[in-house]
């Protein structure tokens, strides 16, 4: 009994479906188009699999090639891309109009951490109750945070209101 394919696999062998196929043999050279019963013999008399390797607007095409080597390939392509890829942490950073200065300098030193390691910071600015019809006590705020990160930082939006009471800004480390 044939085993069927998983979902994320193309079709190999004996379950494509399709009529005629557009060849490709194992060396890379173009066959032609052809019965989908005619390649599958001219696969299986070199000992290689046909599989089914794009399908669009009703044209297929195979390959002839060797399915295990196939996806092993596959597989190594995947682990290096996702070794090559960085990623970059978004931290959140919240406070209010009315924070003391030390607390403002403790968060502003964890910032500067995470700038260090390349994380990307959002700095909000919750001004709740009264406190949301003063604008000058956020910008105010927002100024001495920003002097307190000197020139380690670099703003990639400026700050903006999200709503009635918050406020947010997104940093990124300054590159040298």
């Amino acid at each position: 009994m044939i085993d069927k394919p998983k979902r994320d696999t193309p079709p190999i062998n004996e379950h494509i479906k399709i009529k005629n196929l557009n060849v490709i043999d194992d060396n890379g050279g173009n066959l032609g188009l052809m019965p989908t019963s005619e390649a599958l013999k001219l696969a299986q008399s070199k000992g290689l699999d046909l599989v089914l390797i794009s399908y669009k607007d009703n044209k297929a095409i195979a390959k002839i090639l060797d399915y295990g080597k196939f996806k092993y390939n596959q597989k190594r392509k995947e682990k290096d891309a996702k070794k090559n890829q960085t990623v970059i942490k978004n931290k959140e950073v919240k406070v209010k109009p009315l924070i003391g200065d030390h607390d403002l300098q403790v968060r502003a030193n964890n910032t500067l951490k995470w700038l260090a390691d390349g994380d990307r910071v959002t700095f909000i600015i919750e001004a709740r109750g009264r406190m949301s019809t003063k604008p000058e006590y956020v910008t105010m705020v927002y100024d001495k945070f920003m002097n307190l990160l000197g020139d380690a930082a670099k703003v990639q939006t400026e700050m903006k209101k999200l709503n009635d009471f918050r406020y947010a800004t997104v940093i990124v480390p300054n590159k040298k």
